[in-house]
């Protein structure tokens, strides 16, 4: 938590394995939490760190502002991934996403969450940085596991980091499979765990995957990230490196992470 304690918090979030981590340590700290889950499976997820928790959709902010301001919530975090199916199954979207959607050029998951935040700003609300709550999660330059990147795949990062950046910048995609200095597979629309089983699957294993953050990473509603797994998804696949933007990337259960790869010899580093 930051150095200026907050008694409440409000929470957004989306699936993944991040907004429990947070809503673990919120409750740890005694941070009175309200949470809203994009979905019912997240609501439930997070029911037992909230004080009060809600399910709503992406498409409908004006539901989710009625409950923030209800709860008197002044400060918030958005956490975890919008699945972009979900934006292209939008259910009962009520009229303030309407006329929101009318004044957008795309329906990216990028422009609509800024969306969200742009309408809880205007109703006084602050959406917070999740690197100032969650700094422990972005690990520094290094090697976390025991095994190093041999030469060869220290070549394949150095050949993929640039690409990986440019598609990044782009929209396209965060994660790139690299083997041989070839670009195997690169995350679209699928997202980071199908892309690695498909890179994977293509170079039959021993690839190296790199995961990157945008040049303008808005670390207010969006932060990559990796956890167990995604650890469980390279080794599946058998990759043999995984390499991520140290400081830039998050490694959520960082110790569970760790010893995964330790067991399976995957080497994991940040650069």
């Amino acid at each position: 938590m930051p150095s200026h304690p907050i008694k409440k918090i409000g929470l957004i979030a989306g699936s993944g394995e991040i907004p429990i981590y947070f809503a673990r340590k919120a409750q740890q700290n005694g941070t009175q939490l309200i949470s809203v889950g994009f979905t019912d499976e997240i609501q439930s997820n997070l029911s037992p760190y909230s004080e009060k928790c809600y399910s709503y959709g992406v498409g409908q902010p004006g539901k989710i502002l009625d409950a923030l301001k209800e709860n008197n919530v002044e400060e918030l975090l958005i956490l975890g991934k919008v699945d972009k199916s979900v934006i292209y199954k939008l259910q009962l979207p009520d009229l303030k996403f309407i006329k929101f959607l009318k004044n957008i050029v795309t329906h990216e998951d990028k422009v609509l969450l800024l969306g969200v935040i742009d309408e809880l700003e205007k109703e006084g609300m602050r959406v917070l940085s999740q690197k100032d709550f969650l700094a422990e999660v972005y690990p520094e330059i290094g090697t976390l596991t025991r095994r190093k990147p041999s030469q060869k795949e220290l070549e394949d990062i150095e050949f993929g980091l640039p690409i990986a950046r440019k598609l990044a910048d782009m929209e396209i995609g965060q994660t790139l499979v690299v083997k041989n200095k070839t670009v195997i597979a690169v995350e679209a629309f699928e997202g980071t765990d199908k892309a690695i089983q498909r890179g994977c699957e293509l170079s039959k294993g021993g690839c190296v995957v790199i995961k990157v953050s945008r040049t303008d990473q808005d670390y207010r509603y969006d932060s990559p990230g990796i956890g167990p797994q995604t650890i469980r998804t390279l080794i599946e696949g058998g990759a043999s490196v995984l390499a991520l933007e140290a400081e830039r990337v998050m490694v959520v259960e960082q110790e569970k992470v760790v010893k995964i790869s330790d067991e399976a010899k995957l080497a994991v580093t940040c650069i």
